[in-house]
């Protein structure tokens, strides 16, 4: 019976350290994405969100990539900077849901609280966004 237990434990381990390099791999495309917004890197932004991508924001707003692409990349930047707190990262093979609270700085007015949910999907190696919806938190 023994024989059998090391090859089980084996394997335990190496699904769960795969899906904490993905999950952290993750977590680093919602940061480059929001990177990207920041520095209204239209380039970025088309390789880190999927075709499909659905974003929902705070105020109810619905828009798809090219609407989402084209709302953050044009004009003065809007947004100054993210924060990220209290993320946490599920994997489920070739999906991920990402959730966590974000602070956002807009540019030039007050910063606020959100609570995301972000689903994520492997295409080829890279995790993209395929979904986004957040809710502002009331301080």
């Amino acid at each position: 019976m023994n024989r059998f237990v090391v090859p089980v434990v084996f394997a335990m381990f190496a699904v769960s350290a795969a899906a904490a390099d993905a999950g952290a791999d993750v977590k680093a495309s919602s940061a480059a994405w929001r990177q990207a917004v920041v520095k209204q890197d239209r380039e970025s932004l088309a390789r880190l969100l999927a075709d499909d991508l659905v974003y929902a924001h705070s105020g109810g707003k619905t828009e798809n990539k090219a609407e989402y692409i084209s709302a953050v990349t044009s004009g003065p930047s809007r947004y100054e900077s993210f924060g990220e707190t209290n993320t946490i990262v599920r994997v489920y093979g070739k999906a991920a849901i990402l959730e966590g609270n974000v602070e956002v700085k807009p540019a030039g007015r007050a910063a606020y609280k959100v609570r995301t949910l972000e689903v994520y999907i492997n295409d080829g190696g890279k995790w993209k966004m395929t979904a986004h919806q957040s809710a502002r938190l009331t301080p």
